[in-house]
């Protein structure tokens, strides 16, 4: 009876261990993808070359106006934004 408990005692530590090792596994693993999904979002400088609407890529700020994969414009205000964009999207020659 007293292996019985020993071996039950035993199994439990080795279950327990293993647990606590794959939880400290999974946190590091969900940290690393953490840090890079915070990663900057890059996307062509369309001002940069306006003939063909398409320059160098360039980290996304947040004043800036994203249509597609372009930045098109930037303004501090957003109801500028907003309205670069809709011109933008338009269609209508500059």
């Amino acid at each position: 009876m007293k292996t019985l408990v020993t071996k039950m005692a035993l199994a439990t530590s080795v279950a327990l261990a293993t647990l606590v090792a794959a939880e400290a596994a999974s946190a590091q693993s969900a940290r690393e993808g953490y840090d890079a999904r915070q990663a900057a979002p890059k996307a062509y400088d369309a001002e940069a070359n306006p003939d063909y609407k398409f320059g160098p890529r360039v980290t996304v700020k947040p004043d800036d106006v994203i249509s597609g994969d372009s930045v098109i414009g930037r303004d501090p205000d957003p109801s500028i934004r907003d309205e670069l964009l809709r011109e933008y999207e338009s269609g209508r020659p500059d």
